[in-house]
This record gives structure tokens, C-alpha cells and sequence, in this order.
């Protein structure tokens, strides 16, 4: 058995190749180019075939996405190291402070032979780009969202009456009133033909008579008389507007993608395409996990245990892994509430034992995630009648 440890670096990559005996066969860099990736696969072809040859390297961001799929390709597979988990079998093989990359890729080959080695070359294409697309949507839904903050700042100075009257939403229909009238005056004077086109954006939720009490509002406001924030608020609610559209592009990508992969996620109810998208994207292959505590612990759903003692303590949420999973399957708690029965009564029997809220939606995201281990690990439909 062959034992390839590869240090990823941003240009260049640092790679150390041994034997289970830990005979070292080579040690080497090569760059991060096809030319570099020829001279690894050159390596990896001189090795004895007949036995098996296991690479790992640390899942250190994009600096390896075109590496593994090389590997991949190539008919290679690998395994990607959690860097909290290889840190911490850094630290308890040597007591050095030595950290260089050539240190890493040598304890990177050495990590192979302590764990249960598992190929993550069979999703890998779909599931790379699922990951990119679901982290670029999250990471545009908050450049919205504090888009939004940034108007309710604005309108606090000067219409502090307007968002309340939306019932502290900033919808379609607030959103178009803000930006075609966009002052206090042009609000107080809106016309009976103008209200036509603000009916058709709130699909006719917005009244008449609404609009005659906002406009009053607009006469009667508080607010101070300044064209700057109303101006400042165009423009946010056109970057809005720029946002979404990016968002329909990105979500479009995703369902396209979705439907290549075979899942059967979204026979849990309440768990929609988009949500099994990113579960799926942030896992990438349910083999890298053992059992389901593991991908717990990934999720960052474990509790912190201290013990003193014959004592034991159970502290808050180890939060590590990935947050966008982690907010996913908090997020998946409320609808499984309403739509599962089994889930249902688990909530309110911790809520009857004195659990916090919190405390209950924690214990259900852990139960959650085990299903989600059973589904995708066997590939099998949801069943609300064997569900316990």
C-alpha cells in the first residue's frame, strides 16, 4: 500500500510518498499547472500498480478543486483531511514547532494509515459545483439582506412611519413605492391612476385605502426633509434589484445540476430542492463520514463535554464544519415540526421535560441530521409510517 500526502498551496504543491511500512518512495514539489499535475501523475504511474494507492490532502478551499478533479479524472481517488482534525494530528506526533510544507505533506501521508480510508472521486464533479453555486447564493442573500438594513437606517431618518406600516417588511410593493416616489412629497401625492400599477405589484393586496393612510402618513411625518438618504435609498433598492436577478441565474444553475444527482433528500417533508442542494453541496459524499455522529460534528451540532471527576458537564454547540449546513438544518427544523408527526411530539415532550426552545430545536437538528445520514448512505425514499 502507497501512502501520497499532498500539501496544497496556492501555486505550487508539496507531495511526500511512502509505503505502509513507511519506507519513503519520493518527496517532491510540483506546480499548481498541467505541467506540475503531469509530474505527479508521472510519480504516481511509477508506483506498483498492483497495490492500492491512497492520497490525502487537507481541505484547504479552492486552491485544490482543479488537482482533484486531475486526480479524479485519472482514475485516482483521495480523501480530503478536516484542517482541524489534521492540526490536531500534527500536534500529537510531534512536539517540534517545525511547520513547513513538506512537514505537512509527510503527516498528511502518515494520517492515511489511521483512518478508514474513504474515495470521494465519484461525485466529485457535480457536487464542486453545486458547493460553489449554493456558498455564492448564501453570500448574495446576505449582501440583500444588509442591503435592507441599510434602507431601514435610511428610512428611520426620514420617513421612521413607513416600515411599520408594511408590518416591519420591506416587500415588493414597499420596495417599488420607495423607488418610484421617492421623497415624502411625491408619496403624499400619488394619484388614483398611479395606484393602478402599485395594485398590479402587490397582486391586489394593497389597497386603496391603504394607500390613502400612507399618504397621509407621508404629509404627517416626522421624518427630517432630506433628498440624500431618500437618494441613498434608490440606489440600495437598485443593487436589490441586481441581486436578484444574479440570484434567479445562480438558483437556475443549481436546479440543473439537481437534476443530475440522483437524491432522495426531498422526500423529507419540508425539505425543499434548494435545501438538499446545499446539504449535499457541503457534505459531498456522504462516505467521508463513518457514522452519523460525524457528520454531527461536521454540522457543529456536538455539545461540549467537560468532566471533573467522576463528574460530567454539557456545555453550548460545538460550532465547527461548515455554518451554511449548520444554518440549513436549523433552518429545516420548523417546517419538520408542522409536517412530521414523530418530530412533532419529540419537541413538545423536551418542551414538557422544561427544555429551552433552542434546546429542543438543537436535539431535533441532531435527530435531522441522522436521517439525512440513513437517506443519502442508502439511498432510500422517506417513510413517515417507519419513521421513529
Amino acid at each position: 500500500m502507497y501512502l501520497v500526502g499532498i500539501d496544497i498551496a496556492k501555486y505550487n504543491h508539496q507531495c511526500f510518498i511512502a509505503t505502509e511500512a513507511g519506507e519513503v518512495i519520493n518527496e517532491f514539489s510540483f506546480d499548481n499547472n498541467l505541467l506540475g499535475f503531469n509530474e505527479l501523475l508521472k510519480a504516481l504511474k511509477s508506483l506498483d500498480q498492483s497495490q492500492e494507492i491512497k492520497i490525502g490532502l487537507e481541505a484547504t478551499g479552492h486552491y485544490a478543486n482543479t488537482l482533484k478533479q486531475f486526480i479524479s479524472a485519472k482514475g485516482y481517488t483521495f480523501v480530503e483531511f478536516n484542517p482541524y482534525l489534521a492540526k490536531q494530528f500534527f500536534k500529537s506526533t510531534t512536539i517540534r514547532k517545525t511547520k513547513t510544507d513538506k512537514v505537512d505533506a509527510r503527516l498528511l501521508s502518515s494520517m492515511l494509515a489511521t483512518v478508514n480510508y474513504k474515495a470521494l472521486h465519484t461525485k466529485y464533479y457535480h457536487i464542486n459545483e453545486l458547493k460553489a453555486l449554493t456558498r455564492a447564493r448564501d453570500s448574495l442573500i446576505t449582501d440583500r439582506s444588509n442591503y435592507l438594513v441599510q434602507i431601514t437606517n435610511a428610512l428611520d431618518n426620514v420617513f421612521p412611519e413607513f416600515k411599520s406600516f408594511f408590518n416591519n417588511r420591506l416587500g415588493d410593493t414597499a420596495l417599488y413605492i420607495l423607488n418610484k416616489y421617492n421623497s415624502l412629497e411625491k408619496i403624499s401625492k400619488i394619484t388614483r391612476n398611479q395606484y393602478d400599477k402599485i395594485r398590479r405589484v402587490s397582486m391586489g393586496k394593497f389597497t386603496y385605502n391603504k394607500l390613502l393612510l400612507l399618504k397621509r402618513l407621508a404629509k404627517d411625518s416626522v421624518g427630517i426633509k432630506s433628498g440624500t438618504y431618500f437618494s441613498l435609498i434608490k440606489r440600495y433598492i437598485s443593487l436589490i434589484n441586481s441581486l436578484n436577478n444574479e440570484l434567479k441565474i445562480i438558483e437556475n444553475d443549481i436546479y440543473e445540476i439537481m437534476n443530475m444527482v440522483d437524491t432522495k433528500l426531498t422526500t423529507i417533508p419540508g425539505l425543499s430542492l434548494m435545501s438538499a442542494a446545499i446539504i449535499i453541496g457541503e457534505i459531498s459524499d456522504i462516505k467521508r463520514f463513518s457514522s452519523p455522529s460525524k457528520l454531527t460534528a461536521y454540522a457543529g451540532f456536538d455539545i461540549a463535554i467537560y468532566q471533573s471527576g467522576e463528574q460530567k458537564f454539557y456545555g453550548r454547540l460545538v460550532k465547527r464544519g461548515s455554518p451554511l449546513l449548520r444554518k440549513t438544518i436549523w433552518n429545516l427544523v420548523f417546517g419538520s415540526i408542522r409536517l412530521i408527526p414523530q418530530i412533532t411530539e419529540f419537541y413538545y415532550k423536551k418542551r414538557a421535560e422544561g427544555k429551552h426552545h433552542k434546546v429542543a430545536y438543537s436535539a431535533i437538528c441532531r435527530k435531522l441530521i441522522r436521517l439525512i445520514y440513513f437517506i443519502e448512505s442508502t439511498n432510500t425514499t422517506f417513510d413517515i409510517k417507519q419513521y421513529r
